[in-house]
């Protein structure tokens, strides 16, 4: 089976097959759809500026091939009443799944960026062989469940705690995952599952889910901050993840000095420790904490110094729209962070410089896995800079 590493992206190794592919200028329509809605031949004209015969061109064949679907038309006024083309999700899906210190998270998503099914699992063993099986248990689960034809399975997307070491797919995860440091996991993952196999690190693909299905849609530019049991994150750029030489953008835990608090979940489930709560794992915890105790606070106010400092750090050197709160943080925890972060900014001649809105996750569910599995659907059918390989 075919494994694409991290430096890959957007992969060149997929074949233009008729149906699971697409090719450049297709990709440009379905991207609009995707990140759009379903819109008219003359909504798509105008915003790419093709002409409405060059449109017709483009749809049709995609059309015939089962990518895109075309509903009755809606009278809208005056006017011929207009279809409304979106991208067809029964046409193709992928899986992605979120390998964590604790747990798996995998989804089910499909063309229309549908999640069709889900589940999540602690991790019963770190070993790479047990660990496969686990995993291909909970994808022919998955598929079951969601009634999908698996011969429309475009691959597989996996997020990985850890960062790369600039040889392929090794990452340097945390101890509590060994068994899946410094190896070539993206030919190992391919050979045991199967099928088609993306590997990256946890907040690259989370960012790359808000792209697709959250903050991405309204905003092109964003810094996405990946808490889970360490700190990291991931960058879009124009609406493409920003990788950087090694795969390593984003890893925001960087720019923490040695001595500072890491802002990460396994320090707040210590402070619960501390004061007499003993949540087993993250995935306790994240269960059934309650925001507004006491042990949130203090870790807010131990992290809070960390978070200005990365926030002022993004804001200066990226200059985002937005920064987006994610990963496994609760919704309601991400909402107080956002009210507490300052940022270094000194006012000049009555003006401040103009910095990034701070705003949780759109992403309902886990982002890494959403992600993750946006990744082989990108490549295939969404990513315009692509193209369709030979």
């Amino acid at each position: 089976m075919t494994a694409i590493t991290a430096g890959d992206y957007p992969p060149r190794l997929l074949r233009e097959d008729g149906r699971r592919t697409a090719t450049a200028n297709e990709r440009v329509v379905m991207d609009l759809l995707s990140r759009q809605g379903p819109a008219s031949r003359a909504d798509l004209a105008r915003l790419t500026g093709l002409a409405p015969h060059s449109i017709t061109r483009l749809v049709e064949p995609l059309i015939a091939r089962g990518l895109l679907s075309e509903a009755s038309p809606v009278a809208a006024g005056r006017g011929k009443p207009a279809a409304k083309l979106a991208l067809d999700g029964d046409a193709a899906f992928s899986i992605g799944l979120s390998v964590m210190t604790d747990a798996i998270s995998l989804v089910l998503l499909d063309l229309a960026g549908r999640v069709s099914s889900t589940r999540s699992e602690r991790l019963v063993d770190t070993a790479l062989a047990p660990a496969c099986g686990q995993i291909r248990a909970m994808i022919d689960t998955a598929i079951a469940d969601a009634g999908r034809d698996r011969s429309t399975l475009v691959g597989i997307g996996i997020g990985v705690t850890g960062y790369f070491i600039g040889d392929g797919a090794k990452l340097n995860p945390p101890r509590l995952l060994d068994p899946w440091a410094l190896v070539s996991l993206d030919t190992i993952l391919a050979e045991a599952l199967g099928e088609k196999v993306w590997i990256d690190n946890d907040g690259n693909v989370a960012a790359v889910g808000e792209a697709m299905l959250g903050h991405g849609r309204d905003s092109r530019d964003f810094a996405y901050l990946y808490f889970a049991a360490g700190f990291g994150g991931g960058v879009i750029s124009q609406g493409l993840p920003l990788r950087g030489r090694h795969g390593n953008a984003g890893e925001f835990a960087s720019i923490i000095p040695a001595d500072w608090p890491q802002p990460n979940l396994e320090a707040l489930r210590m402070t619960f420790v501390q004061m007499g709560i003993a949540f087993p794992d993250l995935h306790a915890m994240l269960d059934r904490f309650d925001v507004a105790h006491a042990a949130v606070d203090a870790w807010l106010d131990r992290c809070m110094p960390s978070l200005d400092l990365v926030a002022s750090a993004i804001s200066a050197t990226i200059d985002p729209g937005v920064i987006v709160l994610g990963g496994r943080l609760p919704r309601a925890l991400a909402s107080r962070i956002a009210e507490r972060i300052r940022f270094t900014n000194p006012e000049r001649r009555g003006f401040h410089r103009p910095a990034p809105d701070i705003v949780p996750s759109l992403i309902d569910g886990d982002a890494a896995a959403i992600g993750a599995a946006a990744l082989p659907l990108r490549a295939a059918f969404l990513d315009p800079e692509a193209g369709a390989a030979t």
